[in-house]
């Protein structure tokens, strides 16, 4: 089923004859993107002149078909300006792979209980045990059973995208801090406050954020998607309840949209 809102008038609006199509969470519902992604056309302006479809991050993890989500992805979409968010889960599988010995097991088991699992049982490829394989040879087998490919289309996923004064991003943004210094922070960093996993000062902020930016962030599942004054979050659970969201800037209005499970 598909549900699409009336456009209203936002405080925030992209370039001119730009529209930004922003998609929450999918983590490996490969079923659910195929449905958003027609349901998405359908909000799109004749007008526009350029299309920047927006994956805000954790587009794999938790569910069944994480790799034939980020083999479409990387395919293309349409015409469309594809744009792949980092969010927090590509971030704990690009820690794992860019791990220290001393520090592998702990990303591993953090990425692999985390949802990790389920990617590793999509790529229907074993993995030998971590307990009985040397580092070295634990780590080559990822690769091997990842791809090289699609390590590289990952490591490539951008911190935000911003389109006039909308700014797309996994978890959100500090607000104490200017968007220049939050977007300085490592990708791989571990901290509360970065940009791929903050919630707390930011969710609760009901203020202007830096620039007069309109936030558009997943990571924070909310059976909404929600709206606040100056942000919205699009990340409505699409393993837990079924429900992919996703959300359409053109001149200064929004159209929200869902699709979720037959």
């Amino acid at each position: 089923m598909e549900i699409i809102r009336k456009a209203f008038a936002i405080p925030g609006m992209p370039e001119k004859d730009v529209a930004v199509v922003a998609i929450g969470d999918i983590h490996g519902r490969f079923d659910l993107l195929q449905q958003i992604i027609t349901t998405a056309k359908k909000t799109i302006s004749p007008a526009a002149k350029r299309v920047d479809f927006v994956l805000l991050g954790d587009i794999i993890d938790r569910g069944d078909a994480a790799i034939e989500v980020l083999d479409l992805v990387s395919e293309g979409i349409e015409d469309f300006n594809v744009i792949p968010i980092l969010g927090n889960h590509e971030q704990l599988l690009l820690r794992v792979l860019n791990a220290t010995e001393q520090t592998y097991k702990k990303h591993w088991a953090l990425w692999r209980g985390n949802g990790g699992l389920n990617t590793l049982e999509n790529l229907q490829i074993k993995i030998p045990p971590i307990a009985d394989t040397p580092i070295v040879e634990h780590r080559a087998a990822l690769i091997s059973a990842l791809g090289q490919e699609r390590i590289e289309f990952i490591d490539q996923f951008k911190s935000h995208h911003r389109s006039g004064n909308i700014l797309c991003v996994h978890g959100g943004i500090d607000p104490d801090i200017s968007l220049e210094e939050n977007f300085a922070k490592d990708k791989l960093d571990n901290d509360d406050k970065h940009w791929a996993w903050i919630r707390d000062g930011f969710l609760d902020y009901d203020k202007p954020y830096p620039e007069q930016t309109f936030v558009v962030h997943g990571h924070t599942v909310i059976p909404g998607p929600k709206l606040a004054p100056h942000r919205i979050g699009l990340d409505t659970g699409a393993c837990i309840f079924g429900v992919l969201s996703g959300a359409t800037f053109f001149n200064q209005k929004m159209t929200i949209f869902q699709v979720t499970a037959d």
